[in-house]
């Protein structure tokens, strides 16, 4: 492969994963406007993970799945969030690191681990897809409060987040299956 090639897909690489970052970016809320780096637990208050334990629960409970799920499912559901960011920050910093170093071994070792981590995103895209399908049945149980008008409840109840990481998740998805792994940068 030309040095040109090479560089091209480092670039992809690292410009899909500053995307993905910046769903932290998205407003959780618009009115007030506050943003989702705002409500993830270490940085300022855990909302974030609150709201998608509700939306979950409401899913599961229409399903009537909620007997049957392990309550352990649920200590486990707000990691998600930062396994995805954790993610996205090993894509950059291996992506660089491979941009830079030419030792087979070690893209072997970054290919081997980025076939791990396609399986924790794609983990990553299940659960943040059953949280904006929750984000529904939760409006439909009346979770919001009787009266709630929906176009109200997407612009200040974290629904934009939701979908932003859902739709990143999948992408970034299918880059640890593909870019790490299919080919040589």
């Amino acid at each position: 492969m030309t040095k040109d090639y090479e560089g091209k897909l480092g670039i992809g690489q690292l410009i899909l994963c500053l995307f993905a970052a910046a769903t932290l970016v998205i407003p959780y809320a618009f009115e007030p406007m506050v943003f989702s780096f705002n409500n993830i637990m270490p940085i300022g208050d855990s909302v974030i993970t609150a709201t998608q334990t509700a939306y979950i629960s409401a899913f599961l409970e229409t399903l009537g799945l909620s007997a049957v799920i392990p309550e352990a499912i649920f200590n486990i559901i707000p990691y998600t969030i930062y396994a995805f960011y954790g993610i996205i920050a090993f894509d950059i910093f291996f992506t660089l690191i491979l941009m830079i170093l030419r030792v087979e071994v070690f893209r072997i070792i970054i290919r081997a681990l980025s076939i791990i981590l396609g399986f924790a995103t794609l983990a990553v895209f299940l659960v943040s897809l059953v949280t904006t399908a929750g984000f529904f049945t939760y409006y439909l149980s009346g979770g919001f409060g009787e009266g709630a008008v929906i176009i109200d409840c997407i612009k200040n109840n974290g629904l934009l987040f939701f979908l932003g990481v859902t739709v990143f998740s999948i992408i970034v998805t299918v880059k640890q299956f593909s870019s790490f792994f299919g080919k040589s940068y």
